[in-house]
């Protein structure tokens, strides 16, 4: 089943169509670090981008979807592709590729720089990635959380009660705080 331009199969996490995961995977091994392909994580950044995208607005993810599909076509038309699609170039021609693209200031490269950006974050939120770069956030987090619950506990409760009051049948009400 397709929705919004992701594959679904019950209920697994939704998959790129299969002409825009080919690109995404070779848009990720050349913008994210080396170690992404040396330690085989590239289909971990690829879960996690099907999720990030799953996340976004139905427009931002079938035009981040599309932009995969073009940036994998458009590059037949580069000299240096000899007519290959971006997914099919050695690692110095697909470099060169996206250099290129990344230094137009055509609308198309907007798009690939939002789709650059979302891929490396991608690869910087796998666990290994941030033991490796000394990332720990859950203790920032966790004292985040428990300052923010010390000076606005009240108004956090007061809100969440709002969003799942019940009526007077027992079911809840959700969207219908303040």
């Amino acid at each position: 089943m397709v929705e919004n331009g992701l594959m679904t199969a019950g209920g697994s996490a939704p998959r790129l169509p299969a002409r825009a995961r080919r690109s995404a995977r070779r848009f990720a091994e050349i913008v994210c670090p080396p170690e992404m392909t040396a330690h085989h994580r590239t289909d971990r950044v690829l879960g996690e981008l099907e999720l990030m995208l799953a996340a976004l607005a139905p427009e931002a993810r079938k035009a981040l979807t599309i932009t995969m599909v073009v940036l994998d076509q458009a590059a037949r038309l580069s000299r240096r592709s000899r007519g290959r699609r971006f997914s099919q170039l050695d690692d110095q021609a697909a470099e060169a590729y996206i250099r290129s693209v990344l230094a137009s200031r055509k609308v198309p490269a907007e798009f690939v720089r939002r789709l650059k950006s979302l891929v490396v974050m991608c690869y910087y939120e796998l666990p290994p990635v941030q033991r490796e770069i000394g990332y720990h956030p859950a203790p920032y987090i966790a004292a985040v959380t428990r300052r923010r619950l010390e000076s606005y506990g009240p108004e956090i409760r007061a809100g969440e009660a709002a969003v799942t009051a019940r009526d007077d049948s027992g079911v809840v009400r959700e969207g219908t705080g303040p």
